[in-house]
């Protein structure tokens, strides 16, 4: 499968697609003032992470490349774009409302002019494999909620949640975990300043776990 190493992977801001609640997929959705202001806040939690990131990775989209560049106002690292992170191509699903969109994701459909789930979920293994396997240290990933779906996907986990915006989640070896080899850490803000964080145990690939096969 993939590197067992340690990481963090963070979803970009909020876009003017979903404030329009419409498929982006491949195209080019810039963030909105709400969309940098979360990734802006992120910057508390980049703040107190004990094991830092040695470099940021980002897909080639403006929402994923301009949240990194945000992001990486804290952490002053390396900053790289890597094609392979990129959303799903949805074909003619792009511009296309959630609602409208649901069977795609539900049943596994593959868009029409689009990219295969097959194609996709390999696409995002080969760049998983490649980002852990060349940096010796901890990455951030600065991605989008179907990259984060297709890591559970690679692993036969079906995830069953909603990736928000700009919500940290760090990645931590867990050499006990058979099928998935990862604990999976979400940082929360709480208190009106946002400035209060807590390390929760995320629930996004742990509940779905139940759900693989042997």
């Amino acid at each position: 499968m993939l590197p067992a190493r340690h990481f963090y992977m963070i979803r970009h801001g909020e876009t003017e697609a979903n404030v329009a609640r419409v498929m982006a997929g491949h195209t080019d959705s810039p963030l909105t003032e709400i969309g940098r202001t979360q990734a802006k806040s992120a910057h508390a939690a980049l703040k107190i992470l004990a094991i830092k990131p040695q470099a940021i990775i980002h897909s080639h989209l403006s929402r994923a490349r301009d949240t990194a560049s945000i992001l990486n106002e804290v952490l002053g690292v390396p900053i790289h774009e890597e094609c392979d992170f990129s959303e799903m191509h949805v074909g003619a699903f792009e511009g296309v409302s959630y609602e409208e969109c649901g069977p795609l994701f539900e049943h596994g459909l593959d868009p029409e002019g689009g990219e295969s789930h097959i194609d996709f979920i390999s696409r995002i293994r080969r760049a998983m494999s490649h980002a852990l396997a060349v940096h010796d240290r901890s990455v951030l990933i600065v991605s989008h909620g179907g990259v984060l779906g297709a890591l559970g996907k690679i692993y036969g986990i079906r995830v069953k949640h909603f990736f928000q915006n700009c919500h940290l989640y760090e990645f931590e070896p867990d050499s006990e975990h058979v099928k998935f080899p990862w604990k999976v850490w979400q940082y929360d803000q709480t208190g009106k300043d946002g400035q209060i964080i807590i390390r929760n145990p995320a629930s996004l690939y742990r509940e779905a776990i139940q759900d693989m096969t042997p």
